[in-house]
């Protein structure tokens, strides 16, 4: 059986491929879009991790400190030092 198609049928049958080539191609876009956006996101949140964590160092190594002064108290006079010291 052989199929023929007049003119009318054939531009309907373009017509729809030109459409959904447009709806591909704005797919495509933004498939691209939300790729590079999940990028930036994960980038933002690395450099706040980053930046948190530097900020939040010399307060850490400082409470470490004190940890291992207070483990090393042997007496009222060293916790008078200590004392002293956080001052």
């Amino acid at each position: 059986m052989i199929f023929l198609m007049g003119d009318n049928e054939i531009k309907e049958v373009l017509k729809k491929q030109e459409e959904t080539l447009v709806l591909v191609h704005k797919l495509w876009r933004a498939e691209k879009w939300r790729r590079v956006w999940k990028v930036v996101k994960c980038v933002v949140f690395l450099g706040i991790i980053v930046g948190a964590f530097y900020f939040i160092t010399p307060y850490v190594e400082r409470y470490i400190g004190l940890i291992q002064q207070f483990q090393g108290i042997k007496g009222p006079q060293d916790l008078q030092g200590i004392l002293e010291q956080l001052k």
